[in-house]
């Protein structure tokens, strides 16, 4: 006969596991990531009597809990989605704030510039009109500053997030190691004891893992899993972990990159495939903050390049050639902090970039390498545009005369300043032409007399039937009392002589009856960096500020009435304002800045549509878990009863046990 008392010490065991569990249950109501379990009871063995089986109560089999990895898993992508789109936006709305912002845009202190200038061309001879554009031009310089200092300040910020991002994930995979081996190790036991509330802690810390990155989970022996992170690195083996480690960029330092570290080996990972919250950071740094600085740099550039040009087309109230008002953007300092050499080993030298052609220069930044290098003779690189993609190939034949290449296309070309260490193929420059534009922009003169608001006296004209490329303008007007100083009557030209060669440019000067006025040839030699070259002409300096001239071509230096009243080249300035001279003289300065807002505004829209639907998602998914895994008080409550009838019931068996013993004691005596 089956122990009656066994039985009801079972049926003890049963409701007192189920009590317990009940009471975990309701005491991890509010535990983030707990789910609901149960305990599973079967029927103990039962033991024959003649032809029939009587039962001899319950075992407890196994407490389960709810858990659907259809759910969890779509949670966890979910999850990383939306982390993704929240930070994009957030990024986003940050810079579209700045840059729009009439506090803070740069359109209206560009509007009150122009108004001065055309105060100027109004009364070219009032010194406070002057002075009041050379105020406002500060005020322009300024706020671009101020622009790309605060850009620079959400660049820095967001290389913080991704260094403290890494330290996150690395300590997250640690723990999911961690409790790897804890499950193995209850799982894996003789007794094969459940780990449900560390398989909730492991799915907690996977979940909160996913916020940082995109994660895949691979099953793995004795209940342990393998983590795999953006495209397929991977995290966590069973009880090992990788580290990962925040490094600095190459060639810029100040670009925060990630890497695998494991036993001191590292392995790059690309940080715009991470997914989550860290690849949203990369693609916002990467292709959102860096295309906005160069965007800024194009519009400042282009603005103040195309004035100090102009500027040097005209006359100050001294009579003098009118000289830079705002930096020169192709200076050396600047042209150089325009290039960055890659850490490679590969070779070591001093490249620099110059803009020549505002309609042609674009935001986009390039990759240079080295093709070929011959010591003194030949260098040729392999120049790919980073937006684009097109790769195309440019060359010096011979360093001993030339160190500047024009890159077609792109506006600007690649001056080689020195070469300290012999270049190798495959050696990498990275190219960045308008970066640092609103940076280094900067107002240089504050003298009012020295704005160019007339025409110059002297203007250099190119004979029509001319077939070189070089460009002149007149740089500087040295010596009013040369004999060959022109006046109305008398222009002066310069003729290229057959003595000419690509270190030197032969000339001679010819009056207006076409005599010649020097005894001597004349020679001035060209810069193999600049590529320009001066030339003297009856007191007058001439320069060739870009390609080269043919033999004959003829530069013709003419006499140009003016005085304090003229206000030609200031209206020349002024029409700037809305000239097209930039993308392919298709845009303004203005329109440059416009395009740099609507992509933002642009992105921050999508980025704001694609995070609510990814909110959307995301709370389905997490409800669909809570539905299937959460504790519902109500239920758990009515358990509790059920549960305390039953062990009461339980009891009750073991009490009739111990009634029936006695009476069989009694009855034997």
């Amino acid at each position: 006969m089956a122990d009656l008392l066994q039985i009801g010490l079972s049926g003890i065991y049963s409701s007192q596991a189920s009590l317990t569990t009940t009471s975990h249950n309701i005491s991890n109501v509010s535990t983030e990531g707990y789910s609901r379990q149960t305990v599973d009871t079967s029927a103990a063995g039962a033991q024959r009597l003649s032809t029939n089986f009587i039962g001899s109560g319950s075992v407890v089999t196994s407490i389960d809990r709810a858990y659907d990895q259809f759910a969890f898993t779509e949670n966890v992508i979910n999850t990383s989605s939306y982390a993704y789109y929240e930070q994009t936006y957030t990024q986003a709305n940050q810079m579209d704030l700045l840059l729009s912002s009439d506090n803070t845009s740069a359109t209206t202190s560009v509007l009150n510039m122009f108004s001065s200038l055309s105060s100027i061309a109004d009364n070219p001879s009032l010194l406070e009109a002057r002075n009041v554009f050379l105020q406002d031009a500060s005020s322009m310089v300024n706020q671009y500053n101020t622009l790309y200092s605060h850009l620079e300040t959400q660049y820095e910020s967001v290389n913080a997030e991704i260094d403290n991002s890494a330290d996150v994930i690395t300590e997250l995979a640690q723990s999911i190691a961690s409790l790897n081996s804890q499950i193995s190790i209850v799982t894996g036991s003789a007794s094969g004891g459940d780990a449900n509330d560390l398989l909730d802690k492991r799915n907690l810390a996977i979940t909160e893992l996913s916020e940082y990155v995109n994660t895949s989970v691979v099953a793995a022996d004795n209940n342990m899993v393998n983590i795999y992170i953006g495209s397929g690195q991977g995290l966590v083996m069973g009880t090992v972990s990788q580290s990962v480690i925040a490094v600095d960029g190459d060639p810029d330092l100040t670009r925060k990159e990630l890497s695998l570290n494991f036993n001191g080996q590292s392995t790059a990972i690309n940080g715009n495939k991470l997914g989550g919250g860290v690849g949203a950071l990369f693609n916002s740094r990467d292709n959102d903050i860096e295309v906005a600085m160069n965007q800024l740099g194009q519009s400042v550039i282009g603005l103040t390049h195309a004035i100090n040009e102009q500027q040097k087309e005209g006359q100050t109230l001294d009579g003098e050639i009118g000289a830079d008002i705002f930096n020169d953007i192709n200076s050396t300092e600047s042209m150089q902090n325009r290039v960055l050499s890659h850490d490679d080993g590969l070779g070591k030298a001093t490249l620099s970039v110059r803009i020549d052609d505002l309609s042609e220069l674009s935001a986009d930044e390039f990759t240079l390498k080295v093709s070929e290098y011959t010591a003194g003779s030949t260098l040729s690189f392999t120049v790919t545009n980073n937006t684009t993609g097109v790769s195309q190939g440019v060359s010096i034949d011979d360093l001993s005369t030339e160190a500047r290449v024009a890159i077609p296309g792109a506006g600007i070309s690649i001056g080689i300043d020195s070469i300290t260490q012999p270049l190798e193929e495959g050696k990498e420059f990275t190219l960045r032409p308008t970066r640092n534009g609103a940076k280094e922009a900067v107002v240089l003169e504050n003298d009012a007399e020295k704005i160019a608001a007339a025409d110059a006296e002297i203007k250099a004209t190119l004979n029509s039937d001319n077939t070189g490329t070089a460009e002149f303008r007149v740089s500087a007007i040295s010596n009013t009392s040369d004999s060959h100083y022109m006046d109305e009557e008398n222009p002066l030209t310069i003729r290229i002589s057959a003595n000419t060669t690509d270190a030197e440019i032969a000339y001679n000067l010819f009056d207006k009856d076409g005599i010649q006025v020097n005894t001597t040839e004349l020679t001035t030699p060209v810069d193999p960096l600049t590529g320009k070259a001066t030339f003297i002409a009856g007191g007058v300096e001439v320069e060739m500020k870009s390609g080269f001239p043919a033999v004959n071509d003829e530069i013709i230096l003419s006499f140009n009435e003016t005085g304090d009243g003229d206000n030609r080249n200031m209206l020349a300035i002024t029409d700037l304002q809305s000239a097209k001279i930039m993308n392919g003289n298709k845009s303004s300065f203005q329109d440059i800045y416009n395009n740099m807002l609507s992509e933002i505004g642009a992105k921050t829209a999508n980025a704001d549509v694609a995070m609510q639907s990814a909110s959307i998602l995301k709370d389905q998914s997490f409800e669909r878990i809570q539905s299937l895994s959460g504790v519902n008080m109500d239920e758990e409550a009515a358990n509790l009863l059920m549960y305390q009838q039953y062990y009461s019931a339980a009891a009750r068996v073991i009490t009739v046990a111990n009634e029936i013993f006695e009476s069989l004691l009694q009855a034997s005596r």
